[in-house]
């Protein structure tokens, strides 16, 4: 296919969401070739008068892109992403406000039809800013930039904070997990063992959120009877406490914003990417929860935390063994 004859954007535009809406499905090749098709498109004129298309195109599919780690559309949607970025944000204009800048996870079952809108004239418009900002090379741009940071969390500022991808579906499962009632196909020692694993190979950024599920987690399988399923916890805590050796602080005390299993859950994968965090403080600001982020993420709380799990989880794990 040419990169300048291309499908109508109205069928550009389903296909684009039904991808959207089935980015779980991974290694799916007409996915692939959608989206490389979109970010070729979209890298040969990265300020074209079509780049608002592309780039609408391109962040329908990122949760998609997203979630198909090491596949060679990823480095491609980046480049062109990065590129757009690159030739329009700081491009003058006289709009006080762009859409992007309220551009939040929930809208973004809307895109599509919004981009049908767009390239209609004639298309009944009912948005809150008209068409000229949404086509604004700077609101492209930032559009473009919600897109790369939903591909590759934390590679752009300047939008507003969001989870990153899948980040419901495992707050979902944790919560039904947790409540005693696993979603169907939930395989609970495996899921809890993941979450583990996920504890010990964390890196800086991602350590003290994902400490926070465990904790959660930890509460349920001190009641488990399964030995080694506490002792995967255990080693989950004990390799990740060194990380807090020299930890020293100011504070008062240290208490969680929650008391149950699920919302300490939600609340951990939430703080273990930098947009989760951002959201974190704009939800406090909104009237959320009163700990500040440095106070929860304190490496003495984290370190009393985790303390405290493992000395109920070796006390379990004694008991079974015992038994």
């Amino acid at each position: 296919m040419r990169i300048d004859d291309h499908p109508p954007v109205d069928e550009l535009s389903l296909t684009w969401d039904a991808i959207r809406e089935n980015y779980h499905d991974a290694l799916n090749d007409e996915y692939d070739q959608a989206a490389l098709d979109c970010a070729a498109r979209l890298a040969a004129e990265p300020n074209g008068e079509s780049a608002y298309v592309w780039t609408i195109g391109l962040l329908l599919m990122a949760p998609y892109v997203a979630r198909d780690e090491g596949d060679a559309a990823t480095p491609r949607v980046m480049a062109a992403l990065k590129a757009a970025d690159g030739a329009l944000r700081d491009h003058v204009c006289e709009h006080e406000a762009h859409p992007y800048q309220e551009h939040e996870e929930e809208y973004d079952e809307y895109l599509a039809e919004q981009l049908r809108g767009l390239a209609d004239e004639g298309a009944e418009w009912e948005e809150d800013l008209p068409r000229e900002a949404w086509r604004c090379p700077r609101n492209v741009a930032g559009l473009a930039r919600i897109a790369m940071d939903l591909v590759e969390p934390g590679s752009a500022t300047d939008i507003p904070p969001r989870l990153h991808v899948g980040a419901m579906d495992t707050i979902n499962t944790l919560a039904a997990l947790l409540h005693g009632y696993p979603e169907a196909g939930t395989e609970v020692d495996e899921e809890i063992s993941y979450q583990a694993m996920r504890l010990r190979y964390a890196d800086e950024g991602a350590r003290p959120g994902q400490l926070l599920v465990v904790v959660a987690l930890s509460w349920y399988v001190v009641f488990e009877e399964d030995v080694e399923l506490v002792e995967d916890l255990v080693t989950a805590f004990e390799e990740t406490l060194p990380h807090y050796a020299d930890a020293s602080c100011a504070h008062d005390g240290h208490a969680l914003p929650y008391s149950t299993g699920p919302d300490v859950a939600d609340l951990g994968i939430t703080l273990t990417t930098p947009g989760g965090r951002a959201l974190y403080e704009q939800r406090r600001e909104l009237g959320g929860p009163d700990i500040p982020l440095d106070v929860l993420l304190c490496p003495v709380a984290l370190t009393e935390y985790a303390e405290d799990s493992l000395t109920r989880l070796r006390a379990r794990s004694l008991e079974l063994k015992r038994a």
